[in-house]
Order: C-alpha cells, then sequence, then structure tokens
C-alpha cells in the first residue's frame, strides 16, 4: 500500500494548479421547511436519511416527482481559513522529507501544529483546529471532494464519470443510482483524482496503463472498496473511477436474512450445500449482491476444514484461523493455471469468485471430492446455461459432443439467482439440478416460498443420504440460524 508520504507526493501537481477549499458544494438546510439552491433550482424535498461525520453532513432528499439526490455540505471556511489551508497544504508538499517520519507514523496533526507556529499562525489555527485540520486531512490523506461519500455507511457504489454528477448507490435504495451535488470541475482535475487513488495501491495510471484494479483496505479494516479507474482519451472519452465500498465486518447469514435478503430456509439450505461439499453457482446481474451472499455462507464453513479461494482481486472477507484457508490472487494473471495447482493441494472447498474461462470445465471435471461454489454474470436460467456451456466448450473443445457437454453441465448442484428487488439486493430464486436429466427445478422464490421436500430430494440423490437424515440436518442449521440472529461470528465460532 502507498505510504502518506506517496498520496501526498500524488497531489503535488494538483495543489499547484486550486486553492484548498475551492470545492463544488451546496449550503443546505437542516430542517425540511427550508428550501435548497442547487444546480439553479429552487427545491426543498423530504429528507429520507442522514448523516453526519466529522465536518460533513449527507441527507437523501426525495422531491415531488419522485426523484432522488444526495446531498453533502461540508463545514463552511472563510477566505482567511482558506488561506491557512492552502499553507499548510503548499508546506506539506514543499517539505515533505522533512515530515516523513510523522507523516507515515501517522502524525499529521502535530505536522501541522509545528507549520501554522513557523507561520505564526497559531492562535487562528487553535480558534479553527476541528474545521482546518478536516480539510487538511481530506485533500492530503483523505479522499478529496468524495471524502464525506467514501466515509458514509450507507453508501455502497461511487461512480465518477468526467464532469458528470457523481452518482451513489444507497443500501437502502440498492436498485438506482443517484445523482449528488459533488462534481468535479473539469477533466485536469479528476484525471488528478484517479492518480491520487491509484496511489492508494501504490500504482499509477498514465497512458502507458490508462485502468487500474485494485482492493483498498485502510489499516484500522474501517475502510475497504474495491476501485477500477480509467484513464480519459486512452480507453475511454472521458477519464472513470469506479469504487465499490465493502462493509467494516462482512455479513453473516443473520445480517442479510435481517436485510430481507433471503430467508432462513434459503441459508439453511445453502450451508448444508457448503457442508456436503456440493458445487453451487451463485448467479445474477453486476451489484447484486453474489460476493456478499458467497461470503456470508463461507463464514458457516468448518474452519477446520480446508478453503481454497481464487479471486482476481482481494473481494471475499473471511475470518478463518490458522491455516484452513488458502487464498489466491490471479491480479490479471493466468486464473486458469492457478485453478489447475489449486486442485493439486487437494481443498475440500474451492472458491472460483468468478469464472469467465476454461477452469470451470477443469474444477466440473476433477475427481478429487472437492466442493465448489464460483459467481457467474447470467441474468437468467437460460443465460445461466448458455454462460456455462460457452465455458465448458472452451475446456473440452468446439468439437466437443452436445452430451459430453450436458454431462458435466450437470455436475453442478444447484443454481441461485441474485436481483434487486424493491430497493434491495436479494436471492431472488433457487434451483436444484436432477443428476439424471439435468433439468432444473426451483426450490425457492423470494421471499419466503421454500420446498423443502424437493431440495431434499435433489440433496439425497446426490449425496446417497436418506432424506429423513437430511431434514434432521436441515433442521438442526435452521434452528442454529434463528437462535443465533444477534451474534456476531466470534460467538458462533465459540
Amino acid at each position: 500500500m502507498a505510504s502518506g508520504v506517496e498520496r501526498l507526493n500524488s497531489l503535488k501537481d494538483s495543489l499547484v494548479h486550486k486553492e484548498a477549499g475551492e470545492v463544488s458544494r451546496f449550503k443546505i438546510p437542516y430542517t425540511d421547511r427550508e428550501l435548497l439552491v442547487v444546480q439553479g433550482k429552487l427545491i426543498g424535498g423530504q429528507d429520507l436519511l442522514r448523516f453526519a461525520g466529522v465536518g460533513f453532513l449527507n441527507v437523501l432528499k426525495r422531491f415531488e416527482d419522485g426523484s432522488l439526490l444526495y446531498i453533502v455540505d461540508e463545514w463552511d471556511i472563510t477566505e482567511k481559513e482558506k488561506k491557512i489551508i492552502s499553507l499548510i497544504l503548499s508546506d506539506l508538499i514543499r517539505f515533505q522529507e522533512f515530515y516523513y517520519d510523522d507523516l507515515i507514523a501517522g502524525r499529521l496533526e502535530e505536522v501541522v501544529e509545528r507549520i501554522v507556529k513557523k507561520h505564526g499562525l497559531t492562535i487562528e489555527f487553535k480558534l479553527n483546529r476541528d474545521k482546518i485540520m478536516y480539510y487538511v486531512f481530506r485533500d492530503t490523506l483523505g479522499f478529496g471532494l468524495i471524502h464525506p461519500l467514501i466515509y458514509d455507511p450507507h453508501i455502497t457504489d461511487i461512480d465518477v464519470k468526467g464532469a458528470d454528477p457523481v452518482r451513489v448507490k444507497i443500501r437502502e435504495f440498492a436498485g438506482r443510482w443517484i445523482d449528488t451535488n459533488v462534481r468535479f470541475p473539469d477533466e485536469f482535475s479528476l484525471r488528478q483524482f484517479a492518480s491520487r487513488v491509484a496511489s492508494l495501491y501504490g500504482r499509477g495510471i498514465s497512458e502507458a496503463t490508462p485502468l487500474v484494479s485494485f482492493v483498498y483496505k485502510s489499516s484500522d479494516r474501517q475502510l475497504r472498496f474495491r476501485v477500477a479507474a480509467s484513464l480519459g482519451g486512452v480507453k475511454s472519452e472521458q477519464t472513470t473511477v469506479q469504487i465499490r465500498k465493502f462493509p467494516p465486518k462482512p455479513f453473516l447469514f443473520n445480517d442479510l436474512i435481517k436485510f430481507g435478503t433471503l430467508s432462513p430456509e434459503a441459508a439453511a439450505a445453502i450451508w448444508l450445500l457448503v457442508d456436503l461439499k456440493g458445487k453451487i453457482a451463485f448467479s445474477g446481474p453486476v451489484g447484486t449482491g453474489k460476493t456478499t451472499l458467497l461470503n456470508a455462507a463461507l463464514a458457516m464453513f468448518d474452519p477446520r476444514k480446508k478453503l481454497v479461494t481464487i479471486e482476481d482481486i482481494e473481494e471475499l472477507a473471511l475470518d478463518f484461523k490458522g491455516n484452513s484457508w488458502v487464498p489466491y490472487y490471479a491480479r490479471g494473471g493466468d486464473f486458469y493455471e492457478i485453478v489447475k495447482f489449486a486442485l493439486r493441494i487437494t481443498p475440500d472447498l474451492l472458491i472460483l469468485a468468478e469464472v469467465l474461462g476454461r477452469e470451470l470445465g477443469d474444477v466440473l471435471a476433477s475427481q478429487t471430492g472437492h466442493g465448489l461454489a464460483f459467481t457467474i454474470h447470467a441474468n437468467t436460467l437460460e443465460e445461466f446455461r448458455m454462460r456455462v456451456r460457452t465455458l465448458l466448450r472452451m475446456y473440452f473443445g468446439e468439437n466437443a459432443s452436445e452430451e459430453l457437454v450436458e454431462t458435466f453441465e450437470r455436475e453442478i448442484w444447484a443454481v441461485v439467482f441474485m436481483n434487486t428487488k424493491e430497493n434491495r439486493r436479494v436471492l431472488e430464486r433457487m434451483y436444484m439440478v436432477d443428476i439424471e436429466t439435468g433439468e432444473t427445478g426451483m426450490i425457492y422464490r423470494y421471499p419466503v416460498d421454500f420446498n423443502l421436500d424437493d431440495f431434499l430430494k435433489h440433496v439425497s440423490e446426490r449425496t446417497n443420504i436418506e432424506a429423513e437424515i437430511l431434514g434432521r440436518e436441515f433442521l438442526d442449521r435452521l434452528k442454529f440460524i434463528e437462535d443465533h440472529m444477534d451474534d456476531e461470528l466470534e460467538e458462533i465460532y465459540a
């Protein structure tokens, strides 16, 4: 990860061209009765939710026409305060080598105190300490204009594109993008921001390397998000930065049940399939919670067994102790070669965070007794089948017979479809695949329609375990989930 000094250095060019505090923002009212001018319109609106952070207030407003707007209001600063902030930022850049040890040790405030003392501004700084430190942190070790969005727990996704308003997705309205009043004034400032974001991972973004993708984790583990950035004029017309935020603690089944993502019965079914080393596909459109649900299922996996995960970039977040979890990251490398190696170390459960090529054929064809779970982008059952058959032909060859492809397609036990409904991410449908015919039978439909008899019948045929025994195992897991709805992960493993 990039050090504080490296991140400061990435700001050098942009700070030369702009005064600190010159942000595109609006003063917003703190009561619903007041009116607000946004983008030249006089508006009121209803407050749906608010989040107050240190130095900012975020408000989601809904207007009479049904439209939504997410508004960021930061501390007002005077011209004198702007000059003090600008002086501090300039000093940090000019003498960053002198301040190096303090900055990497996290002593930014001590450094700022020395700077203002040197310039005879100690009294002015003390009178406005919190306000000045907010903007100094925001524009150095923070996240600039989108800083209030990054620290807002309601926000799950942030989309920055050119000079358009920054858009966000909010957990309570998961299915739609919502405009904010934050925007970058020009392509230059956005390029500087993209460079700054890339520096979080110690990487640069330039015409030579115009695409950057990585997962950022703060040292205190309270911030964790995936970044995908592209430089304008090279791979796209405009510079874009897409951020997917992850919760500080991964969601468990009980969290997802409370959110309305799935029923306790569906959670117990997935848990049982994982424990029985079944082969499960988590399918659905982008951003519908496939990895979130997979992560919740893996949290229930027996930590005494070997779990191997393979991802392109780090997204799964598990709390396994010891050596039971073996993670691999392709990072743009040969995913297929990593999968072949992983199969040789005999995992109990193998996870492919996203299947894109012939590796699916390898894991389905391997008779190592491992369980399998993978995510795949497909919106419908028909799309899923077409996608799986395409991937299998990449492994077996284009001339592989239909019978051969169908044989290995039937190796998949269950297909879980995620989607968005009623402004939330949900497990929409769950199918079991018949071991003999390959036909699929729906055993779960959102929100609570679960067919236990059909589920047990399919699992019994796969495992040769009597349905009655499986039923008891299912009910044990269901009771465990219902009894531990308010427990943390550590308590469940106790």
